[in-house]
């Protein structure tokens, strides 16, 4: 029988990468408002905006399910760090075409912030993992067409490598599945800090 995991995110790719491992999470997306923790770290680096919103989000997953008292929870948080500016979700096209305008035949750092607490004891390791990308030179009409798929609105840097945004990156120095939203590697390592094995969350047939 598996270990329960808690993904407190309700985002497709985290959910995507846990269930690529044989892992079977119990969604519980935390409702915390974001931008009311950046502007609070406004001046921080991009690494402890990541560190901050992780902690926030499984914070309030922790806080508002008291019955959750068994398995693990894991909160996470991506931002592009481009020009010494922390970046998130575009929200909309203007920005999403703006940005890549500015990013195109560049390179950032996508920063991940990962938050994941032992339900039992309450133990809680945080770690932020950080991944180099570099932006392919594209063109307008190719960022116009992207954006207009409304896939780069949504996700931390208005980028995607697992979807349409990947022939758009020309190169990932790092840990790939950081840059799609949770290191594997690194979660794999904290799990076994917190005294579990990381086979024990697999969820075989």
């Amino acid at each position: 029988m598996s270990f329960p995991v808690i993904l407190a995110s309700a985002s497709p790719a985290r959910l995507m990468l846990l269930r690529s491992q044989n892992i079977q999470p119990i969604v519980i997306a935390s409702e915390i408002n974001e931008k009311e923790i950046e502007e609070q770290y406004k001046d921080s680096s991009t690494e402890i905006v990541v560190k901050e919103l992780s902690i926030a989000k499984a914070n309030y997953v922790l806080t508002n399910n008291v019955s959750l008292n068994s398995g693990i929870l894991i909160a996470a948080d991506s931002m592009l760090e481009f020009e010494s500016q922390s970046l998130g979700k575009p929200l909309n096209a203007e920005n999403a075409i703006a940005r890549w305008q500015k990013m195109r035949g560049k390179s950032g750092i996508l920063h991940t912030g990962h938050t994941v607490i032992r339900l039992d004891n309450k133990q809680t390791i945080t770690r932020v993992v950080s991944t180099k990308v570099e932006f392919a030179n594209v063109d307008d009409k190719e960022i116009i067409d992207y954006v207009a798929t409304k896939e780069p609105l949504n996700v931390a840097g208005a980028f995607t490598i697992d979807s349409l945004g990947a022939a758009f990156v020309k190169e990932v120095q790092g840990d790939h599945s950081n840059v799609i939203g949770l290191s594997l590697p690194a979660l794999r390592e904290i799990v076994r800090e917190l005294g579990l094995s990381w086979t024990s969350l697999w969820e075989m047939a």
